[in-house]
């Protein structure tokens, strides 16, 4: 167990959550370039040297999902992807300081508890 105390948990737990209020738009994905052939015979991309087109794929019930992302987005989806990806990092943290506070405060309860029973087994003996 963490040799932490509440308190710092609870501190270190609040300044992850205002992190987490800092973050902008986010986008789950990652946004990836790939080269496609149009189609046409008379193309260059028909002869192997194929156009790039910008994609955000993620994973949706096992299977992977794509999404065309036009030019003119292709650095906002790239920054929102970097932002879900810092907001994803952050809510685990705080859930990782979360559960530490919890397990401290039962941890804590029981020896409060110990102590009672203990002070009142002396008192008896008394």
């Amino acid at each position: 167990m963490s040799k932490m105390s509440i308190g710092v948990l609870e501190t270190r737990r609040g300044a992850r959550l205002k992190e987490l209020r800092m973050l902008g738009p986010v986008l789950q994905g990652t946004v990836a370039s790939i080269g496609v052939r149009c189609g046409n015979p008379g193309c260059r991309c028909a002869r192997g040297e194929k156009h790039v087109s910008n994609v955000l794929t993620r994973k949706v019930n096992g299977k992977t999902k794509s999404v065309y992302v036009p030019s003119g987005m292709l650095e906002d989806a790239k920054k929102w992807s970097k932002e879900f990806r810092k907001a994803k990092k952050l809510l685990k943290e705080i859930s990782d300081c979360s559960e530490k506070i919890l397990k401290k405060f039962v941890a804590t309860e029981r020896a409060k508890k110990r102590n009672l029973a203990a002070v009142r087994m002396r008192d008896r003996l008394a």
